[in-house]
């Protein structure tokens, strides 16, 4: 099994997946090969269970690599999926500014007290195995 596989596995990003009812398989599964590099080996991904949103997945940059690259989460909401893309960095194209709190239940930690560019992504499989 693939490295990036078993850590999402380990985190239940599968079973989050699912519940938020995007294919896990098509995302993740049917694009890596066995000996493929790991897109995401600077990335942590963390799942929230959290009121309003249920299952939010993250794949957050480590902290020494959260300025040069992206953050990306997908949840639900009032029965819609959403895929956002956040950067630090404005990019040339972005949807909305989010100011994340300095404390909430929602976000990973690392993420909280910082203005984030926003990008309203249709596409739901990850950035990095596009």
């Amino acid at each position: 099994m693939h490295a990036l596989l078993t850590i999402l596995k380990e985190k239940q990003v599968d079973k989050a997946f699912d519940v938020i009812g995007i294919d896990f398989d098509a995302c993740f599964t049917q694009k890596l090969g066995e000996n493929d590099p790991n897109p995401y080996q600077d990335h942590e991904w963390v799942v929230k269970v959290v009121p309003v949103f249920g299952h939010v997945v993250n794949a957050v940059p480590r902290a020494e690599k959260l300025q040069e690259l992206f953050w990306e989460e997908w949840f639900t909401k009032d029965g819609i999926i959403y895929h956002h893309i956040l950067y630090l960095q404005q990019p040339e194209h972005y949807d909305e500014i989010f100011e994340a709190p300095d404390h909430d239940d929602i976000h990973p930690e690392r993420t909280l007290g910082k203005t984030w560019y926003v990008i309203d992504d249709q596409d739901v499989s990850p950035v990095l195995l596009r």
